[in-house]
């Protein structure tokens, strides 16, 4: 592989490769199908390597503009680039989440946490609330919100919606 001074344009990390002048993603010698959206985040993160970028900075870099209250399009597009390259290299996690921080790009191998759930899956904004429709339309959701404490993790487990002590 070619050192990342012989390409200048070229950004590396580990077997993938992103060619900055051409639009191109390569992992393990094979290209991936982006939308020009998902390859600006790419880059943007990428070119930041090691270092958390925030959302409002992925924002202003890839849409040019402000990111607006519940704004989600930067979650979204992060997510489907995380899924794209994780297909494309399954034993590695290049894209990793620090709630109320942002997104910060570094390969590192493939592992999960307990109970089976990558830690660096959450959205950037720390919120675990949000939930995908393929959950809520498998019914995963509980009716209930969990407040915190003994008495709110009793009423969770119980279905019911009342605060803890509000009997």
């Amino acid at each position: 592989m070619p050192a990342a001074a012989e390409r200048p344009n070229t950004l590396y990390a580990g077997e993938l490769e992103i060619r900055l002048g051409e639009g191109l993603v390569l992992a393990t010698g094979r290209a991936l199908t982006l939308s020009v959206r998902e390859f600006e985040l790419l880059a943007a993160m990428a070119g930041r390597a090691g270092a958390i970028v925030t959302r409002d900075e992925l924002y202003r870099v890839v849409w040019g503009g402000d990111l607006r209250a519940g704004d989600r399009s930067v979650d979204v597009y992060v997510s489907k680039l995380r899924g794209k390259l994780e297909a494309a290299m399954p034993d590695r996690r290049f894209i990793h989440t620090h709630p109320g921080f942002g997104y910060r790009f570094q390969p590192q191998p493939a592992h999960e946490g307990p109970g089976g759930v990558e830690p660096s899956r959450l959205p950037a904004d720390g919120n675990q609330n949000h939930a995908s429709p393929l959950e809520v339309g498998e019914g995963h959701l509980s009716p209930a919100v969990y407040t915190g404490g003994d008495e709110g993790q009793e009423a969770a487990s119980r279905g019911a919606g009342t605060a803890p002590g509000a009997h």
